[in-house]
């Protein structure tokens, strides 16, 4: 069994301060912030080594020029909610703004009274500030308020902008019997080009055609081209042994279906494909009509989303034990299997998954993780679970 020592905690934290890009004060600068750390003893660098952005910038704030003694109070308050705002807690879908603002209030709570009723309660004030509260010129009770809370969280993930939301708010005070509507409204379109990724060549109206028209043309500019033929050399490896064999056997009955269509720059992509998704690709494939535009869309779906697979990003690692039911938390490198939205994918309809292929070869282009992040959540929320990605930036 590995034993974790002090040391080991201190590199995670300051190894989690460059991957969150935090800004670190004067007093924090050289090697200020690893002797402020020494002063803190194993178990305290354990909990802080657990914390996301959010709580560890809070930390850093709170116990600058101080000593354990001076924060524990604050520490073991903190240490509790990151557990109820971790994967595994049940307000693990706070925003960010949220989370700032329960750490604002945890000067004035008590250890003792936190829980999850009470840090939710904390948290739905933050939403009404964002969205008007009944000091705003409304005449309306606070359950309404109360209510509108609850769909304000609820039409931020179906895609509405804050303005869209307040404007709804709006319609809803004046007529309370509205409320309901809000609660029925469809999902909105929620795929677009990541704005780090919408200057310079092929901008976002080449993957956004207008409402009625959609576009099933794959961006295949020369400069994307480029990119992809450049991720192909990277991940390149000689497969050898059973698992090239069944890689030759399915990629061969793949090639006897859809012949001409697919290049020679997929071929070589699909031959670093896992058997398993290769033969759930075979299946897609001999799926869909011969020579047809689908066929073209779901060859270029597996081999961008491969590529993007094999992309390693600095992801926050949460271990929990189920005994206790406190984790660790750390980073780690890997890439996001981007397989898993295969079955999500497959009952698109052309214009969308159109729209998905070239977001990912325009990523390809120029990848960044938060472009491979807002894909991947935008393709999580496709599936209606509450699922969340945890990355460093």
């Amino acid at each position: 069994m590995i034993t974790i020592q002090k040391s080991d905690y201190l590199y995670i934290i300051l190894d989690n301060v460059l991957a969150f890009s935090i800004r670190l004060p004067s007093e924090y600068q050289e090697n200020g912030l690893n002797e402020h750390l020494d002063k803190f003893d194993e178990n305290a660098l354990k909990v802080v080594a657990g914390f996301n952005k959010n709580f560890l910038m809070h930390f850093l704030d709170q116990s600058r020029g101080k000593i354990q003694k001076d924060v524990e109070e604050e520490l073991k308050k903190m240490e509790v909610i990151s557990y109820m705002i971790g994967p595994t807690g049940n307000l693990n879908y706070f925003i960010e703004e949220q989370l700032d603002h329960v750490l604002d209030k945890l000067p004035a709570l008590k250890l003792e009274e936190i829980d999850e009723a009470k840090i939710s309660l904390i948290a739905d004030e933050n939403l009404r500030q964002q969205f008007g509260g009944t000091g705003g010129g409304y005449s309306v009770s606070e359950a309404l308020e109360n209510q509108l809370t609850s769909a304000a969280f609820y039409l931020m993930n179906r895609g509405y902008s804050r303005q869209e939301i307040q404007e709804k708010f709006n319609k809803v005070r004046g007529d309370p019997t509205k409320l309901g509507e809000l609660f029925n409204l469809p999902q909105k379109e929620i795929y677009n080009m990541p704005a780090e990724l919408e200057q310079g060549q092929g901008s976002a109206s080449t993957m956004q055609p207008p409402s009625g028209n959609e576009s099933t043309s794959v961006d295949q500019t020369p400069s994307v081209q480029e990119a992809i033929e450049h991720h192909v050399q990277s991940i390149h490896e000689d497969i050898t042994g059973e698992r090239a064999q069944k890689v030759k056997e399915i990629l061969s009955q793949i090639k006897d279906h859809v012949r001409e269509m697919m290049s020679d720059l997929q071929e070589k992509i699909f031959l670093q494909m896992h058997p398993v998704r290769l033969r759930r690709a075979l299946k897609m494939l001999k799926s869909t009509r011969r020579k047809s535009k689908r066929m073209e869309l779901l060859l270029e779906w597996f081999a961008s989303s491969l590529l993007l697979s094999k992309i390693e990003l600095k992801v926050e690692h949460w271990q929990v034990s189920s005994s206790a039911g406190h984790g660790d938390a750390g980073v780690f490198t890997a890439g996001i299997d981007f397989s898993r939205y295969d079955n999500v994918i497959k009952d698109f309809p052309d214009g969308k998954l159109t729209k998905i292929i070239n977001i990912a070869r325009k990523i390809l282009q120029q990848p960044t993780k938060k472009a491979i992040q807002k894909l991947a959540t935008q393709l999580i929320a496709e599936t209606g679970f509450d699922e969340h990605l945890y990355f460093t930036d």
